[in-house]
């Protein structure tokens, strides 16, 4: 796996974490506007990096592998991870595994308690069907991902990710997301948890998600996107979320 490294390694370090089916160019305006007082890391995940073909097997292996590079580098603390989507669950994984520590962990629509069985074989079936039709370019699929999952600049690779991505990789994430609980106990008092999400009614599981973090962690912060969807303006609209994300970051 490949671990991106940007600006000067004597600043804070924050490490980018992409979801899922996303390529890690999204994080191109992020990588601009903090490279200069960050150190910044960002790790494309496995089955995500069209030069270096891998496959996903679990999030413990993809969290061993960050820690591992982490540590050998002497980078055992991060002043500010930032999981979106999918990549919020192998954030989580860090945490709780407590080998680097974190000021901030920033979540942003995160899958953070179980799908069930059901749910999960659905999402799967979905994500197959999808990204098949995607690599067929088929246009319907192709017209539909601009301005839900990226922005038209983006689409050349976002598209190159689905053509090489595998549909066991595909299937594994999802197995491995469906199952996933986060601990209601990890014990990092000195960890600000910040976890946003969509109003929209699609971002119903996250609000749930939301309430479990409220409830078990004091040290958290909830904010709702109202009238936003999945990862909205993260996804789309970086500039301006960048400028609230600065809120929580700086």
């Amino acid at each position: 796996m490949r671990i991106l490294e940007y600006g000067n390694t004597n600043n804070p370090t924050i490490m980018l974490v992409h979801g899922f089916e996303s390529p890690y160019q999204i994080w191109i305006d992020y990588i601009e506007h903090y490279k200069e007082n960050y150190h910044i890391l960002v790790p494309i995940l496995p089955g995500h990096d069209v030069q270096e073909k891998s496959e996903f097997n679990s999030f413990d292996d993809t969290a061993k592998e960050i820690e591992n590079y982490c540590i050998s580098k002497s980078i055992n603390h991060i002043y500010a991870i930032y999981g979106m989507s999918m990549g919020g669950v192998l954030a989580s994984y860090l945490w709780k595994n407590k080998r680097l520590t974190f000021e901030k962990v920033i979540l942003e629509s995160s899958p953070l308690l179980p799908f069930g069985k059901y749910m999960t074989q659905m999402l799967i079936k979905q994500y197959l069907s999808i990204t098949k039709k995607a690599r067929e370019r088929n246009q319907k699929v192709v017209r539909n991902a601009i301005n839900s999952m990226v922005t038209e600049d983006m689409l050349d690779v976002f598209l190159e990710l689905l053509d090489n991505i595998s549909d066991e990789t595909i299937k594994n994430y999802l197995y491995a997301v469906g199952q996933f609980k986060l601990p209601s106990d990890v014990d990092t008092p000195n960890t600000q948890i910040i976890y946003f999400y969509g109003g929209k009614i699609n971002e119903f599981v996250f609000r749930n998600v939301a309430k479990y973090i409220k409830k078990n962690y004091k040290n958290s912060i909830t904010i709702c996107s109202k009238g936003k969807g999945h990862c909205e303006d993260a996804l789309l609209h970086s500039n301006e979320w960048i400028a609230r994300l600065d809120k929580y970051i700086i």
